[in-house]
């Protein structure tokens, strides 16, 4: 799977990664700023996609919600 393709639950893994890198003893300052911001995006990158997911089941409660059974 590609970088841009990642799952949620492989994003996820990946953020608890980079959150364990801070509380780890491997903790360098020189690379937190740049190991913060790869969080920060990667993080957005889950709401926005979770976003979507939300926004896609609205719609489809909506539709199910109009339908005579």
């Amino acid at each position: 799977m590609s970088k841009e393709h990642k799952t949620i639950n492989e994003q996820m893994a990946q953020l608890q990664e980079l959150v364990g890198w801070f509380e780890g003893d491997d903790f360098e300052i020189e690379q937190a700023l740049d190991k913060y911001a790869e969080a920060e995006k990667l993080a957005r990158d889950i709401q926005v996609q979770l976003t979507e997911y939300k926004n896609q089941i609205t719609v489809l409660k909506k539709r199910f919600d109009q339908t005579d059974l």
